[in-house]
């Protein structure tokens, strides 16, 4: 009997399950990484895989493990972030500097040009105070004498005055178009007359209770709906019912098979003791039969 026992272990030890949450000891032991546990052989790994206990187990374990890697999602990508403002900054940093560096030289080339003019501005009223100081019969040859200077001043009173005086015209395209406005608005239709002067008279239509395009036994269907819910809960109770009676069944299976491995073991051991003082006591027989 012990015989085939030993043999029944040999074999149950050689059918190595391969399961993601199964693993084995450096001794060969089936272990359950879910629930942290020992199975006490290969044939009774079904069973332990659908117990209520190790469901639970597996679903809290599947929960960390899709929190650890959110975790190490969310930290890749605040990284990501990090690094793309850092390299925004740097490229603001060089804009603005581009754009410092722009203006300074647009600086400077303004402030060199202002110089430039101010002494043609001078030469100009140096010549127009020279031609003024020259007196009229100063040359022998009239036609040789320069242009008096009233005339030029004259004619720069109408250049100003000239370019002044062009707004007018888009002056009058807005009051033409202000006016337009006024009168649209000020004359509008109104509509209500419109309404009020028909002589076609028509009853108000009610909107039916089906929408076009939908069938007619929707409406029938709405009152329906709650009716089947209650049958679909009721349905679903029967069947987590049944679940939670197979799951207790299982539970008990289990207990019961490891409750008689382990009195097998016991009784095993206990015939090993029993063995072993038989042999002690036939040894201390044999020991006194050999003395003289």
């Amino acid at each position: 009997m012990s015989d085939a026992r030993a043999l029944l272990r040999a074999k149950r030890q050689e059918a190595r399950i391969n399961h993601p949450l199964a693993a084995y000891t450096s001794s060969g032991q089936l272990r359950c990484i879910a629930c942290d546990m020992n199975v006490k052989h290969a044939s009774a790994w079904e069973g332990h895989i659908g117990s209520k206990s190790h469901r639970t187990n597996a679903a809290r374990l599947r929960e960390e493990r899709a929190r650890a890697a959110q975790r190490e999602e969310e930290e890749r990508e605040s990284l990501k972030r990090k690094a793309m403002e850092v390299d925004e900054a740097d490229e603001d940093a060089e804009d603005e500097d581009a754009y410092m560096s722009g203006s300074d030289a647009k600086k400077r080339r303004v402030e060199s040009e202002e110089p430039s003019a101010a002494p043609t501005a001078a030469l100009a009223t140096a010549g127009k105070t020279k031609r003024a100081a020259i007196p009229a019969d100063f040359f022998s040859d009239p036609s040789m004498a320069p242009p008096p200077v009233e005339e030029e001043d004259e004619e720069e009173e109408e250049g100003a005055v000239g370019p002044a005086g062009a707004p007018a015209a888009p002056a009058d395209a807005l009051d033409l178009e202000w006016q337009q406005f006024q009168q649209s608005v000020v004359n509008a239709p109104d509509y209500q007359e419109t309404y009020e002067r028909a002589t076609v008279v028509a009853e108000p239509v009610l909107a039916a209770e089906v929408p076009q395009g939908f069938p007619s036994s929707t409406v029938g269907g709405i009152a329906e709906e709650p009716e089947k819910e209650e049958e679909l809960d009721e349905e679903a109770k029967r069947r987590k019912k049944e679940q939670e009676e197979r799951e207790l069944i299982m539970d008990r299976l289990m207990e019961e098979e490891q409750a008689q491995e382990e009195a097998d073991e016991r009784v095993s051991v206990l015939k090993n003791k029993l063995e072993a003082l038989k042999k002690k006591r036939e040894a201390a027989r044999a020991a006194k039969k050999g003395k003289p």
